[in-house]
Order: C-alpha cells, then sequence, then structure tokens
C-alpha cells in the first residue's frame, strides 16, 4: 500500500482535526494490521507523511493533522497537467511531462499514472496522457 492510499484511509479521520498517535491506532487498527505494523511504525510515518503535519495538543501531546497545503497538492498536480496538455494540444508522453512542470515540483512517473488515474479529466493511453 502507498503512502497517498493509505492517507485517503486516514484522512477522515483527521478532517475533524489532529489526532493523536494512540487515537490513531485505535481508529484505525485493522488497517495497521493488515499492514504488519506497530506503533513506532505507524509514529515513523506519520512524522514522515508529505501531507501530515506534527503538531501539539493543548494537552501537550503529539499529534498529527492534514497540512492543507501539501493535502491539496495532488488537486494541484492535476491542474498543472491538464494545463499543459491543453497548452499542447496534443497527447503529451508521461516520461517528458516531469520536464514541463514547474520548477519545484518534483514528480515521478508513477506518481504521474497515479494523478491521471484518480482524475476525471485525465486518462492514460498506454504512454501517453491524454485529456478525457
Amino acid at each position: 500500500m502507498t503512502s497517498p492510499s493509505l492517507l485517503t484511509h486516514i484522512a477522515p479521520s483527521l478532517k475533524a482535526g489532529p489526532a493523536t498517535l494512540e487515537q490513531l491506532l485505535a481508529e484505525h487498527a485493522a488497517l495497521w494490521q493488515s499492514l504488519g505494523w506497530q506503533a513506532a511504525q505507524v509514529s515513523l510515518w506519520l512524522a514522515c507523511a508529505p501531507a501530515l503535519r506534527v503538531c501539539v495538543t493543548p494537552a501537550g501531546e503529539r499529534a498529527y493533522a492534514l497540512d492543507s497545503a501539501q493535502a491539496d497538492a495532488g488537486n494541484s498536480l492535476a491542474d498543472e497537467l491538464v494545463a499543459l496538455l491543453q497548452k499542447a494540444g496534443r497527447p503529451l508522453p508521461l516520461a517528458q511531462l516531469g520536464n514541463k512542470l514547474p520548477p519545484g515540483m518534483l514528480v515521478t512517473e508513477p506518481m504521474l499514472r497515479n494523478v491521471a488515474k484518480q482524475d476525471a479529466r485525465l486518462a492514460l493511453k498506454g504512454p501517453l496522457l491524454v485529456l478525457a
């Protein structure tokens, strides 16, 4: 299971507000068990997940919250891809799209494929990305 798919499982819990490690372990026990993860592994993943930020609760406990700027990054990547395809006026190879994105937006081909599958405006035709 990839980091974005893990995030989709726990994001609904975090939309209401920050949650502690203990809360996330309890709410998503089946998920962590299916991955074979212990509390230390979950804590490490939460601390490293790009769409999450670590914060401190009023009680002084470490908590995890959605980072709104990072959570919207997937949407902005899809928007950038749509804009590139509209500007080109033709399908573009996935291998070339990474070079055409704005500076600072680093993506891999699997990331591009994932965004293309998730966004209704985009479609994959073999190695090409097209507007749906």
